[in-house]
């Protein structure tokens, strides 16, 4: 789950920044819906999400989606119709 959010924020252009934390956790900044406020992910060394932040406090993985405006319904699939 936690890499396709990441692949999906890349895609639709929502990652600011990303660095790597002193608790080796890959960090994210990603924009908000509203283009003003931000999104901290953390994603543990061994590829699991660890944690995220926003204004709001603590968030789970569908609030990120949610705060980012961040859809799966937006991608669109390579795959040929049968």
């Amino acid at each position: 789950m936690i890499e396709d959010l990441i692949e999906l924020a890349h895609t639709q252009g929502v990652v600011c920044e990303t660095s790597v934390g002193p608790d080796g956790c890959d960090e994210y900044v990603l924009a908000c819906a509203d283009g003003v406020t931000t999104v901290r992910l953390w994603v543990r060394p061994d590829g699991r999400f660890s944690r995220a932040h926003g204004n709001a406090g603590w968030l789970s993985l569908g609030q990120v989606m949610a705060v980012c405006g961040l859809s799966y319904a937006a991608r669109t699939s390579a795959a040929p119709a049968a």
